[in-house]
């Protein structure tokens, strides 16, 4: 689910509609309606088993396909302002360029979505865990588990990456254990977390924001789409064995490690997600249901050799080696450089939470980047953006024509609004934009 500053997510009514579609005339839709059906009939079908168990209340609701190269939608109900109109059983329209053609829960035309950017994944079994992940979205507001989405730079780290990666480790061997066999493994994990989290003042924080927003909502889309106990056991193992191959944890490592406290939760703390807050921690849960009983994280080190410590801080290590390098080709790319400095206020950024990365202090490069706000829209490559930490600028290189109201740089394009208009920065080279 990308970044958003909007309203917060509500309750919608959601409907499905199997009618069959009549011929088209126009314009042949980019998006199969036929497929679309189906994969519409799934997520009613796994809501419905699921029935409001796992959280209390439904995960149905509404649902909008988007087609991120012409921005087409379709979706199963009908909106409240008219913008869609109906296409058979369904209802079809355009996404405004100031909305993000993304996998995400999005308030739009009076109603609360789940949209998913179309084709999604041909694998029904990760498709209908993308589905009810974006369904939770919609009513995470609702259980008081608001979206937050805090950077967590320390992952870039060579400490950070080395900690998670065995903390990660942990888990899968508790994972592949039974019963009792489970406790020591566990608390390894928690050892293991303990001692990054110790290392980056703050990290605690938000690695635990990060994991009760889009790690429950893996945890969720994980539990409901697994048909049985063995394929809920493959979809937490496949996500935990894909830390110690993912570029950027920053972003994405609460994808992998929801899921997994959520399954352990669930195993020893029966009802723990009853009267959960946005102020509770999966891991401190966890630690609890198995007794809090914890190793001092001076013994992280000894206990971590049983988990390959020393292969995994040569591989950090050399990879480190290699980000020095490439943080300075980042460097000379939003910092030394000319750059465009667009100022952000009222932002919607999409992006792939899988090429997020920290850069020192400055702040995060979103990859494949679609941001909006009151100057227009700004369309990155996977060469990407920088926005700074708090939220405040944008900055790309600097525009290689600097004439019109279509600008382009070095791996992106900007469609400037009606009434902004660009000007020099602060230093010779640099643009950025005002108003007049």
């Amino acid at each position: 689910m990308p970044r958003r500053f909007s309203a917060p997510l509500t309750l919608a009514g959601w409907i499905l509609l199997a009618a069959p579609l009549p011929a088209q005339s126009g314009p042949e839709l980019p998006i199969d309606t036929a497929l679309a059906r189906r994969h519409f009939q799934q997520a009613s079908a796994l809501t419905a088993r699921d029935g409001g168990r796992l959280w209390g209340r439904s995960l149905a609701g509404p649902i909008l396909f988007v087609d991120p190269a012409t921005r087409t939608v379709l979706a199963d109900s009908p909106d409240l302002e008219g913008l869609l109109r109906p296409l058979g059983g369904f209802y079809t329209g355009t996404l405004p360029p100031s909305e993000m053609a993304a996998n995400t829960g999005l308030r739009w035309a009076g109603r609360t979505w789940a949209m998913i950017r179309w084709p999604p994944t041909a694998d029904s079994l990760e498709r209908g865990v993308l589905l009810v992940h974006e369904l939770w979205h919609r009513i995470q507001d609702g259980l008081g588990l608001p979206l937050d989405d805090p950077p967590n730079p320390h992952l870039a780290t060579l400490e950070g990456r080395l900690w998670l990666r065995l903390e990660a480790r942990a888990l899968r061997r508790a994972l592949d254990a039974r019963g009792a066999a489970r406790s020591p493994a566990l608390r390894d994990a928690l050892l293991f977390r303990r001692r990054r989290q110790a290392r980056f003042s703050g990290a605690d924080s938000t690695e635990r924001q990060l994991e009760m927003n889009e790690g429950l909502a893996e945890y969720t889309g994980v539990a409901v789409a697994a048909p049985d106990s063995a394929a809920l056991h493959d979809l937490v193992a496949e996500r935990l064995a894909a830390l110690d191959t993912i570029a950027h944890y920053e972003r994405e490592f609460a994808y992998q490690t929801g899921p997994a406290y959520g399954f352990f939760l669930d195993q020893l703390a029966a009802g723990w997600r009853a009267g959960l807050g946005s102020g509770d921690d999966l891991s401190r849960l966890l630690n609890r249901a198995l007794g809090g009983k914890s190793a001092a994280t001076a013994q992280a080190v000894a206990r971590g050799q049983a988990y390959g410590y020393a292969a995994v801080r040569r591989e950090e290590t050399a990879r480190e080696r290699r980000r020095a390098a490439h943080l300075a080709a980042l460097r000379e790319r939003f910092v030394t450089g000319p750059v465009l400095e667009l100022p952000l206020t009222e932002m919607k950024l999409g992006f792939d939470p899988a090429e997020v990365e920290s850069m020192d202090s400055l702040g995060i490069v979103y990859g494949k980047l679609r941001l909006s706000d009151k100057w227009g829209v700004m369309q990155c490559d996977a060469t990407g953006g920088l926005v700074s930490f708090d939220w405040h600028r944008l900055i790309v290189p600097a525009p290689a024509d600097t004439a019109g109201r279509r600008l382009t740089g070095a791996g992106w394009v900007l469609e400037l609004a009606p009434a902004w208009r660009l000007v020099p920065g602060t230093r010779r080279g640099d643009w950025t934009v005002t108003t007049p």
